[in-house]
């Protein structure tokens, strides 16, 4: 089944960025590192509070290029959002990624934002998460050892069953900084209410 739709939100672009999905061919790496250094400099222009560092922006666009780089070969994804409220700090990557609807709502959702997956250190706090524009969902927090950094992690799923299309939806972000990212729910939350299906894809 070939999946062929994007989620689209009405949330802050200049906090909730989508990062191009690139793939590989000719000219591909000038294409990414374009769209880097350009997103790194619109970012550090919104800071107010102190000048624009060249430094800064170059390292800004180093990570930003990197990643754009690294996550398509690395993870199966149909789409990313990042999160960057704050240039200054290091961002998050929203991964999306869809698949046909199959089995139980109920137990496909839990799966998907991964209830009973090993390797948890507690049980992960799921809700139910119904968005009026995504309808029935889940949400969970998950609390793990990275087995590659050996290092607590943080992740926060969501998962939708779109009816209508015959798919269900997971968007996921995982870091090490726990305060941060727990702080930051309602943020997640209110981003994850806002988006929606753009089918002229």
């Amino acid at each position: 089944m070939t999946v062929t739709f994007s989620l689209d939100s009405d949330s802050d672009a200049t906090v909730w960025l989508a990062m191009p999905l690139l793939g590989d061919g000719r000219g591909v790496a000038r294409e990414r590192k374009k769209w880097a250094r350009r997103t790194s400099e619109l970012l550090w222009s919104l800071v107010d509070d102190e000048p624009v560092d060249k430094k800064q922006v170059k390292m800004l666009a180093f990570e930003l290029d990197s990643v754009a780089e690294q996550l398509p070969r690395t993870v199966s994804v149909h789409q990313v959002f990042l999160y960057v409220p704050d240039p200054r700090r290091e961002f998050l990557t929203f991964l999306v990624h869809a698949g046909p609807s199959e089995d139980d709502v109920d137990a496909t959702l839990d799966e998907l934002v991964q209830k009973d997956a090993p390797g948890a250190v507690q049980d992960p706090e799921v809700i139910d998460f119904d968005t009026e524009r995504l309808g029935r969902g889940k949400r969970s927090i998950r609390y793990f050892v990275a087995s590659e950094a050996g290092a607590m992690c943080c992740s926060v799923n969501y998962a939708w069953r779109l009816e209508p299309l015959g798919i269900d939806v997971i968007v996921r972000t995982v870091g090490e900084d726990i305060g941060w990212i727990t702080s930051n729910i309602d943020e997640f939350d209110e981003f994850a209410r806002s988006l929606f299906v753009n089918l002229d894809t």
